[in-house]
């Protein structure tokens, strides 16, 4: 396969799971098509189904079965899946008639308006139960974290003071919530930490020695990934579990990482920049960290994995990769050349789903969609 100079692509990747450290896997790449004829698209979210969610021509749109589906609006010109469960139901946010933006859930075929007239809102998570998270906001009024459940729309506690400002990005089986708050430090001024929501109480998980943090993802067990500042103001990945945050190790020769997923084995995964800016998918686990770009075949030497990022469900680990390729965009659905019958069944086994989507540094709006499966 010949190399593409620029672009970024977008990619789906599955794989029983053994040791990724020890084992290479090979990929096919399929196109997964763009909306209104286009050949670009941005992908945000995947189920265990395979459902892809994420925007294209400026409309939400689903991908299940090798047709993207356009999800419409609520009036308005534009809008966003920001996350799907696996009922197939997505939440998102939309342009309105009236030029407003609101949160949006998609059953059924059909999008229904979870905003209120008036304000701002956004919907960022739902889980099995058909809890969904998100923020709202008004004007001269700061975001703030909610949950609708039952159609009903709950607010959320901030760090304080009341009204400095939330937003919720995830929700887990059990109605944990995970996203950022504002607040103020004793003697520092203003903050932003990662938080958790648990039975309506929220939670500063604090932070690697810095005064910011940010949450990014949670799995079943609780434990919640992101990134923190650290004490010479550098950003690190983390894992929050049992109620400690741990700075995930980074590749050699990183200075800045972050981390955007996690299931419930506890592994991890994000991305790793060094100090020229250039940045390396990563996944870590039982204490260390792997470079993704070791798991491409040599026919994808051109390729680089630069992150990923995605939803965690069940005992699979689905993340979304972006890979960054000298050449052309290309939107492509890698297949594993190992056949997964040959890999026995085991407890303490995951297999893994990476989904992204590649930028064209030269038109940033353009993206494409693809992804790479076993």
């Amino acid at each position: 396969m010949s190399c593409f100079r620029k672009g970024l692509v977008v990619l789906l990747l599955t794989f029983a799971y053994a040791s990724l450290a020890a084992q290479r896997r090979a990929y096919t790449i399929v196109d997964l098509g763009g909306l209104s004829n286009t050949k670009f698209a941005h992908v945000t979210h995947i189920n265990d189904s395979g459902q892809v969610t994420g925007v294209s021509a400026n409309h939400a749109f689903l991908w299940e079965n090798g047709v993207m589906i356009d999800l419409g609006t609520l009036g308005g010109d534009f809008s966003l899946a920001n996350g799907i469960n696996d009922l197939g139901q997505i939440v998102g946010e939309s342009k309105t008639l009236g030029g407003e933006t609101h949160a949006f859930l998609w059953d059924r075929g059909a999008m229904s308006d979870l905003g209120t007239l008036g304000e701002t809102s956004s919907a960022n998570g739902i889980n099995n139960h058909g809890e969904i998270v998100g923020a709202i906001s008004s004007k001269n009024v700061r975001g703030s974290a909610v949950l609708w459940r039952n159609r009903q729309r709950l607010s959320l506690a901030d760090l304080g003071p009341t009204g400095s400002g939330s937003t919720a990005l995830a929700i887990n089986a059990n109605g944990d919530i995970t996203g950022i708050s504002s607040g103020f430090a004793s003697s520092s001024g203003g903050v932003v930490r990662a938080v958790v929501w648990q039975g309506g109480t929220i939670r500063d998980i604090g932070t690697l020695g810095g005064m910011h943090s940010t949450a990014s993802a949670l799995n079943d067990l609780g434990d919640v990934v992101g990134w923190a500042e650290t004490a010479n103001h550098s950003s690190d990945a983390f894992l929050w579990h049992g109620g400690v945050m741990r700075n995930l190790k980074s590749l050699a020769g990183s200075v800045e990482s972050q981390s955007f997923a996690v299931n419930r084995l506890v592994q991890v995964v994000g991305s790793s920049s060094n100090s020229k800016g250039e940045s390396r998918a990563v996944i870590w686990e039982n204490g260390k960290s792997t470079d993704l770009n070791d798991l491409v075949t040599a026919d994808h030497s051109c390729s680089r994995l630069i992150s990923l990022y995605a939803a965690i469900l069940r005992v699979e680990l689905r993340l979304v990769a972006e890979q960054q390729k000298d050449g052309l965009l290309r939107k492509r659905l890698r297949h594993s050349e190992r056949r997964a019958a040959s890999q026995p069944e085991s407890s303490n086994r995951a297999r893994v789903t990476k989904i992204g989507c590649i930028e064209d540094p030269v038109e940033p709006s353009h993206q494409n969609a693809c992804g790479f499966c076993r």
